[in-house]
């Protein structure tokens, strides 16, 4: 068997305001205007499937996200359905919580049998996906002589961003270094033996499990016990079309640590292992979106040379964007008109919510912003104004959580339902603007149909739920207090939130 495992997950933190905790950069449609990051990394794996032929080997996919997620990546998988092509179970598994790679990593390689070929893939990063699939015909050989096969990315400067892995003539694996700073990372690019990491891995799971066998048993341990626990009858019952959540308990006690540091620089240092390391050389054009500047540089790449000639500016436009005397700007606009004069080496990201201003090349020091944020328990640093929940989304329209009132626009699916709820703190009028609801106030059911309302006093159980077959919209007016989201007490929930 085949199995490719996608790692989905990550704040993107660097890419603040346009990626956030609740909705982050892998879900969004960054370098793609019809595709989020997550759905362009599985028609990657698709072009890999038709570059490998009609093998006899069966193949599967599994993405790996974490638990709050897992209700979009099911939505986005479903959105495929009709255009991806390839006939193969897509499992989408979520973590209770996110602890880095090497935990990840494991979990994948006691998903199938020991002789399955399992390939990580992260899904923020963008190949030439025909040179991508032909790395992956080309790591086969390895992999059945027992390798761990790593992807490498030719330098073309001095980056203290990525991680490196030095390697031979012969494709051997030396070492794994996490990232340099500037004198080390000027050294690599000058030496010539020294490759990015990719972040791509390709093993057969018993060496990868050996692997963790000899340097990291706590993470395995943790991980069988989890996996022991954790029901995956749905995700059989359904031919891999469903989520599945790893039991909390043992795996929220995993280290928290890279497969980097706990696997690789092991087993590079270890003298007496048995299990080979080779380093593929993928050697097309490679982009790790983990900033503005590497987005900024990925829409420069996407232009024609007829574009680049004529481009003197080189801004970067999206939006209702106005440019004089700029230069080499990442300008965006989700709705406000933006005019940027005298401007050079620029971010602008503008959203409802939160406006970025920041110098291109400070753009890894975005981080920063979210940590203040969240040590101010900001919500910019969480969601956007648009939250999509298991049910539909909510936009807010107006209002935060203490001026006594706040206004939302908000979208059931149909056949979905939110949970059956009361407030503490607020009543609530919603007023119908699309689609059919079936509304339970107290012990009432009512129907309620476009341009008719409802209202919830305080500290009464309600729940509204789509009967109709086409998106139900309706707005809600919050009047109280206190209108935080933690002012929902659950008694009953279609998605485990109870």
């Amino acid at each position: 068997m085949i199995h490719f495992v996608i790692l989905c997950g990550g704040s993107g933190s660097r890419l603040w305001p346009k990626s956030r905790e609740k909705l982050p950069k892998q879900l969004l449609a960054l370098t793609d205007a019809h595709h989020t990051m997550l759905q362009n990394t599985l028609f990657r794996i698709q072009k890999v499937f038709q570059r490998l032929g009609s093998e006899t080997e069966t193949r599967e996919i599994t993405i790996l996200c974490n638990q709050e997620h897992g209700h979009i990546v099911e939505l986005q998988v479903k959105e495929l359905a009709e255009t991806f092509g390839v006939d193969v179970p897509i499992n989408v598994i979520c973590e209770p919580k996110g602890r880095d790679s090497a935990p990840a990593i494991c979990i994948a390689a006691l998903l199938k049998d020991l002789n399955t070929k399992t390939f990580i893939l992260p899904c923020d990063h963008v190949f030439n996906d025909e040179e991508f699939a032909n790395c992956c015909a080309e790591s086969l050989p390895y992999l059945e002589q027992g390798n761990i096969v790593t992807f490498g990315i030719q330098p073309t400067h001095a980056e203290t961003g990525y991680g490196y892995i030095q390697t031979n003539a012969e494709k051997d694996t030396i070492q794994f270094v996490e990232k340099p700073d500037l004198e080390r990372a000027k050294h690599f690019f000058k030496s010539g033996g020294y490759l990015w990491n990719a972040g791509i891995f390709a093993f057969r799971n018993s060496a990868m499990v050996e692997c963790f066998e000899n340097y990291a048993t706590d993470i395995l341990d943790n991980c069988l016990e989890t996996m022991a626990k954790t029901d995956f009858t749905p995700l059989a019952l359904s031919l891999g079309q469903r989520m599945v959540t790893l039991s909390a308990q043992p795996f929220v006690n995993c280290r928290a640590i890279s497969v980097d540091y706990a696997i690789m620089e092991n087993l590079c240092k270890d003298p007496e292992s048995q299990i080979g390391r080779k380093t593929l050389l993928y050697s097309d054009y490679w982009n790790d979106i983990g900033s503005f500047s590497a987005l900024y540089n990925q829409y420069l790449h996407s232009l024609s040379d007829a574009e680049s000639e004529t481009e003197e500016e080189k801004n970067i436009t999206k939006g209702d964007i106005f440019t004089l005397n700029s230069k080499n700007c990442y300008i965006e606009s989700e709705k406000a008109f933006v005019a940027v004069v005298g401007m050079e080496n620029t971010v602008i990201v503008n959203t409802p919510d939160a406006l970025l201003i920041c110098n291109k090349d400070r753009s890894q020091d975005v981080k920063k912003v979210t940590e203040f944020l969240k040590s101010q328990k900001r919500e910019e640093a969480i969601c956007h104004t648009k939250v999509f929940r298991p049910w539909g989304w909510y936009v807010n329209v107006e209002g935060n959580d203490y001026n006594g009132f706040k206004v939302k626009r908000i979208a059931v699916y149909p056949g979905k339902r939110l949970s059956l709820q009361s407030h503490n703190q607020r009543s609530e009028h919603w007023v119908m603007v699309r689609g059919s609801a079936k509304v339970q106030v107290g012990h009432e059911f009512i129907y309620l149909e476009k341009d008719q309302h409802v209202y919830i006093p305080i500290q009464t159980l309600h729940r509204i739920e789509n009967v109709g077959s086409e998106l139900l919209e309706f707005t809600e007016t919050q009047i109280g207090e206190y209108l935080g989201e933690d002012d929902i007490v659950r008694y009953e929930d279609d998605f485990g939130r109870v």
